[in-house]
């Protein structure tokens, strides 16, 4: 039978059976930091977060977590670009260079296939990107990807020169747009949510549809007034970059309006609203695509492509969105 005596003070006693002296105060501590070891998660825990997505815990040897993060995005982008290098070959058109659009290539539906194929894995890269340092990091590596077919694929002089028509290539765009808004609920949803915007606990802030994101939509019609300023020349590498700038200021405005609502379909918004210009100038354009590049009466935001919009609207609404966090703050109150 266990005899315990109590001597010196009361924060002291002895334990007869093993004869050893131990203070309360001791166990106390070893107690607490018992208790603060398990509340400590492990490397590979998933913390459910907000309004169900889900992301990693930071992990807890401190050499290799920024390794890892500092790796990710090279790799992605290598990655997600080198997926769609293989599909640049079944973009050539008739004319024997790579087409400036889905529906000019010789095989249509083989290019169709194979460019969904590449999108569909470079989505999956982004998903593994957003987990390790966050979704609009993921998304920029998803327009990486596309960036490298907008690239190496046809310019406004192919456009206007070749056999391209005006609505399928409004078409395109719009496919474009879905696309992205389905790769878009992907990565957020799988990918986790931005962790510097918590749950509001309130459906019309949280919600990613809810009033405040489709306020935050609106910011895309800056984006195409930005776009066409910046579409000055026929260059191809122009193109790309006024829908990446255009789509910067989609993403800008879309933290500036809706601050702590998640920017989940803020680059399918932007290249919604470049496929409804498109479609508007399908309809109104009059008169032959060449004569209008040779007279300067060429539309200028015909001189950015499908894949150009598509490369630009999640590249550059990632980088805006990003960029307005040294601007905005999620806790201040929404616009």
């Amino acid at each position: 039978m266990t005899e315990v005596s109590v001597a010196m003070s009361k924060w002291e006693y002895t334990e007869s059976a093993n004869g050893t002296t131990t203070s309360l105060a001791s166990k106390r501590n070893r107690g607490n930091n018992h208790a603060l070891m398990n509340a400590i998660p492990s490397a590979d825990n998933v913390n459910p977060v907000g309004d169900g997505h889900s992301m990693i815990q930071p992990m807890i040897n401190p050499m290799i977590h920024p390794l890892i993060r500092t790796l990710a995005l090279p790799i992605g982008i290598a990655l997600s670009a080198g997926a769609f290098a293989l599909v640049i070959p079944l973009w050539t058109s008739a004319r024997g260079v790579v087409g400036p659009t889905l529906a000019d290539s010789e095989t249509p539906v083989s290019a169709a296939i194979a460019t969904m194929a590449a999108f569909a894995f470079a989505t999956v890269v982004a998903i593994g990107v957003s987990r390790i340092v966050n979704a609009c990091v993921g998304t920029f590596v998803l327009g990486c990807g596309v960036g490298m077919l907008a690239l190496r694929s046809g310019s406004a002089a192919d456009f206007a020169f070749g056999s391209s028509r005006l609505v399928p290539t409004a078409i395109e765009t719009l496919v474009w747009a879905l696309l992205i808004a389905g790769a878009s609920y992907l990565i957020f949803t799988f990918g986790g949510r931005l962790a510097d915007i918590p749950s509001q606990d309130d459906s019309e802030i949280d919600s990613t549809t809810g009033p405040m994101a489709r306020r935050a939509w609106f910011a895309a019609v800056a984006g195409v007034v930005v776009a066409w300023f910046c579409a000055a020349s026929d260059s191809k590498g122009q193109a790309i970059a006024a829908a990446t700038i255009g789509a910067f200021a989609v993403g800008f405005g879309a933290r500036w309006i809706a601050r702590q609502t998640q920017p989940m379909f803020v680059a399918a918004a932007a290249a919604l609203a470049f496929a409804l210009v498109a479609m508007y100038i399908a309809f109104a354009a009059r008169g032959e695509l060449a004569s209008g590049f040779v007279d300067g009466s060429f539309p200028r935001l015909l001189r950015l492509m499908p894949v150009d919009i598509a490369a630009g609207a999640l590249a550059g609404s990632a980088m805006g969105f990003g960029f307005a966090r040294s601007f905005v703050t999620p806790s201040a109150p929404d616009a």
